[in-house]
């Protein structure tokens, strides 16, 4: 099988709010909170694991003293930045690979190079 290196969007998107809450020194518990929800909840959406709601983007949003379109801009961007330099980007959740069913063809990046992507593709 040919794996392509790339993201999911609710990857993108969580990892976008947390560079923001990082950026304006707010924790993840307290980010989580203002959201409505646990902490270990809070870090899955950050990672990309869950997938947030629209209510939930528009009270972390608030939290961050941002509109939900700021964060989807920020996250429609590095998508374009990613598909410029060849990563796919999936929207829909991945499956774990299993032996019968190997066909993900999405090795996902990590939190460090997906980060590098928001910040050259949000940069000014």
């Amino acid at each position: 099988m040919n794996m392509q290196a790339g993201s999911t969007y609710a990857a993108v998107v969580g990892a976008v709010i947390a560079k923001l809450r990082a950026d304006k020194g707010i924790g993840q518990a307290d980010l989580a909170s203002a959201v409505g929800l646990g902490q270990p909840a809070w870090s899955r959406i950050e990672k990309g694991g869950s997938a947030l709601t629209v209510d939930q983007l528009a009270r972390a949003a608030r939290a961050l003293k941002l509109s939900p379109s700021d964060i989807v801009s920020m996250a429609d961007k590095t998508v374009a930045k990613m598909k410029a330099q060849n990563f796919e980007v999936s929207y829909e959740k991945p499956h774990r690979p299993t032996l019968e069913n190997d066909n993900t063809g999405l090795l996902l990046l990590g939190g460090a190079a997906l980060a590098a992507l928001i910040i050259a593709a949000n940069n000014k």
